[in-house]
């Protein structure tokens, strides 16, 4: 069982996205000052630069319609509550030595770009928590193939594999990619799998949990933290 000293993370998703317009700068800016463990963002790209936005497509979070990929200049959107699409290094820049930050690439077909505009930051001293320290980046996605790329391309920082259901090739992948974190559907969570991952030294992170008695039990099998759309409330859990 873990130990009541373990940390457990509250992860602000896309920011505080139950709080504030999801991968805003209004919400990043929120999520900041609650003074929760880590935020994540989702990345496409666009024009050889990195955007901080989740849908391929503009109308849920625009109101307007089109394909993100296809408008002439990502910085002329307007999100609904009026601010721009952000750009990946404006959030760097807040966040930067404050508050660890999760990049989920969402679509982003030159790697490359991403390792640049990271290599322009330097490292901070690794955080002094407890079995699983959070790293100030860390790079998740879907596409494992992604991070297998990221890792043959030498990237520096910790990555972690995203699992919509019950990962059939774990083994295979926790060799090839030697990931910080694995992130599990909470719907589809097996409690075997992150007792596993413990002992082998990977965190478990679970998401979206947006319930207090839920995430308790959680920390209590061993899960390393949460993702929220309401972290305000779910500060109370660590």
């Amino acid at each position: 069982m873990p130990s009541t000293d373990d940390p457990f993370y509250i992860i602000g998703h896309r920011g505080a996205s139950g709080e504030k317009l999801e991968n805003s700068l209004d919400g990043f800016k929120h999520a900041l000052n609650l003074g929760i463990d880590a935020i994540e963002l989702d990345i496409r790209e666009h024009s050889s630069r990195l955007w901080v936005f989740h849908d391929h497509n503009l109308e849920r979070l625009t109101a307007k319609p089109g394909v993100f990929e296809e408008q002439a200049e990502p910085s002329s959107i307007r999100l609904l509550n009026g601010d721009p699409v952000p750009e990946l290094q404006q959030v760097l820049d807040l966040y930067w030595g404050k508050m660890p930050v999760n990049i989920e690439i969402k679509s982003v077909t030159n790697l490359q770009l991403l390792l640049d505009l990271l290599a322009r930051y330097p490292a901070p001293e690794a955080m002094p928590t407890g079995v699983f320290g959070l790293p100030w980046i860390l790079i998740s996605s879907f596409n494992h193939r992604s991070l297998l790329e990221l890792h043959r391309l030498g990237c520096p920082w910790p990555l972690a594999p995203i699992s919509s259901g019950i990962p059939l090739q774990l083994s295979v992948e926790l060799e090839q990619l030697k990931p910080f974190s694995w992130h599990f559907d909470d719907e589809y969570l097996d409690l075997d799998q992150v007792r596993y991952l413990r002992q082998l030294g990977v965190a478990s992170l679970v998401y979206t949990v947006n319930d207090i008695d839920r995430a308790n039990f959680l920390k209590q099998q061993g899960v390393a933290g949460i993702f929220t759309d309401i972290p305000t409330q779910m500060r109370v859990v660590r």
